[in-house]
């Protein structure tokens, strides 16, 4: 079979190429492919001038223009990055960190009404009293 791309040599490789639409694929001769290899790791952003050898190697983008630019790149990093996943989506909080929060709240406030009941500020530690009340009824709820 002669090559796809110069038709001069014999092909000995099957090469996938991404094309405006879908991935094309080819068979290509040895010096067909060194050439696309480095037309390809030469290609740089228009906006920052990035190359794509950059990218890969930084495994970051250098402005925004980048993103649409190496797009399949940026996915395919994004995919590793998120084990399998297309989209970015964050870590999120762990639920004992609220119940973590609470109870240092918790915590403070039963401090403060020890100090108010040895002050014998009554007033002020039944507010903190209602509070605290307030405080243990969220974390029953957690």
């Amino acid at each position: 079979m002669r090559c796809q791309r110069c038709g001069e040599r014999e092909a000995i490789v099957r090469v996938k190429l991404p094309q405006e639409s879908e991935t094309d694929e080819k068979f290509l001769c040895s010096v067909c492919v060194r050439e696309l290899a480095r037309e390809y790791q030469g290609t740089a952003c228009p906006s920052c001038g990035m190359t794509r050898q950059q990218l890969l190697h930084l495994r970051k983008v250098g402005c925004p223009t980048c993103y649409s630019f190496f797009k399949d790149e940026v996915d395919g990093m994004v995919r590793q990055f998120q084990h399998g996943h297309t989209q970015h989506y964050g870590s999120r909080p762990d639920e004992e960190s609220v119940e973590k929060r609470l109870n240092q709240q918790l915590s403070r406030l039963k401090e403060q009404l020890n100090r108010k009941i040895l002050a014998e500020d009554y007033e002020e530690a039944e507010v903190i009293k209602q509070q605290i009340e307030s405080v243990e009824e969220d974390l029953r709820h957690v």
